[in-house]
């Protein structure tokens, strides 16, 4: 399989995920009821960070905790002061990731309550996690992940909505309005994936033709602009730069030229129109500048306009998917061979990802 059939399996798989939530949490759900948590903490690397990002202001809306992301590296390396009543959750898709291991040993060590979050039962992390929340995202054979990212998404936002409910802290109506939003958003995947498809075959002379990429979100979905960073870094294997909105106007708009490739994430939020404004600001600069956006919306040039259901709080699952569908085909015509790593003994050089009994 290549990565478009994972692309194309999502809505199938999330559907799965949504209708066994209860399943899935309840084990996570009884430990929470019986600790004290005053601060969360989300820590993961690649894909895995990226999630927690983009997750990370809805998790703390509805559980009204303080919630914090970290590196996982960065957490079992430096973060040197602990609040007693932290929960750490440490993500990993395959559960091997050196850091992520480390920083629940760590987490352990301290007393902490810890969640692996994996989508592998039985992997290293869960030797060592005090609790496990296994994601049926299913394996991915073909190089970058894409249905991994969004089943891990899916489940930290179903983490917080069942938990949220379960603990009276969401009412019943908006515990089945967030349903109901999620079961939409994952219907109409579909629509999507085929509207970044055409836009693809409309543009694709002009996206391949770039030496680099610039993405830009903000809020959560600065998250998804990492995310699309990152695919289109491992898939195409050309320079691309990440910035959230905000920071972009704070230096890095200096090295924009009519050369510059640029991607604007113009989800629903209070930067929206300030979005759009950078967009326009910009296309009398270079005319590749491509906005992410509402089909329904007054469209710019080069926007690429899919049919989202456009709810604020869950955009980052809709808006990551036009891109996974691009970054695959970019690199499918660039003729990269997605399914072999550039550098096929870099893990295990750095020890990055092991099956290793940390001591």
């Amino acid at each position: 399989m290549e990565i478009i059939d994972y692309v194309k399996e999502q809505p199938v798989v999330l559907k799965s995920i949504l209708d066994r939530r209860k399943e899935i949490l309840a084990p996570f759900i009884g430990s929470f009821k019986q600790k004290e948590v005053s601060k969360i903490v989300l820590t993961g690397s690649g894909s895995s960070y990226n999630a927690a990002l983009s997750s990370r202001h809805f998790i703390e809306k509805l559980l009204q905790i303080e919630t914090h992301v970290e590196f996982a590296h960065t957490y079992a390396k430096y973060v040197r002061a602990y609040n007693k009543r932290t929960l750490v959750f440490a993500l990993s898709q395959s559960g091997e990731s050196t850091a992520a291991v480390e920083c629940v040993q760590k987490a352990v060590r301290l007393g902490l309550f810890t969640v692996a979050v994996t989508s592998q039962d039985g992997s290293l992390i869960t030797e060592f996690a005090e609790n496990k929340m296994i994601v049926p995202s299913g394996e991915e054979k073909a190089g970058a992940t894409s249905k991994g990212y969004t089943s891990n998404l899916l489940t930290l936002y179903l983490m917080a909505i069942e938990t949220a409910y379960e603990t009276g802290r969401l009412p019943q109506n908006e515990y089945d309005r967030y349903i109901d939003q999620l079961t939409a958003v994952i219907g109409n995947m579909d629509h999507t994936i085929a509207a970044a498809e055409e836009w693809y075959l409309q543009h694709k002379d002009e996206l391949l033709a770039a030496k680099n990429y610039i993405f830009t979100g903000t809020g959560d979905n600065y998250g998804t602009a990492l995310e699309a960073g990152l695919k289109f870094l491992e898939t195409s294997r050309i320079p691309v730069s990440v910035y959230e909105f905000e920071e972009f106007m704070h230096g890095p708009y200096n090295s924009i030229d009519g050369d510059s490739y640029i991607f604007y994430l113009a989800a629903p939020g209070d930067d929206k129109e300030r979005m759009l404004q950078l967009a326009d600001y910009f296309a009398k600069i270079t005319p590749h500048g491509f906005v992410v956006t509402n089909r329904g919306d007054e469209l710019r040039p080069g926007s690429m306009g899919a049919n989202f259901i456009d709810n604020e709080d869950l955009s980052p699952i809709e808006y990551i998917v036009p891109l996974q569908v691009l970054f695959f085909r970019a690199a499918k015509e660039r003729g990269v061979n997605m399914r072999l790593p550039r550098y096929v003994d870099f893990h295990p050089s750095m020890k990055s990802k092991r099956r290793l009994r940390f001591l």
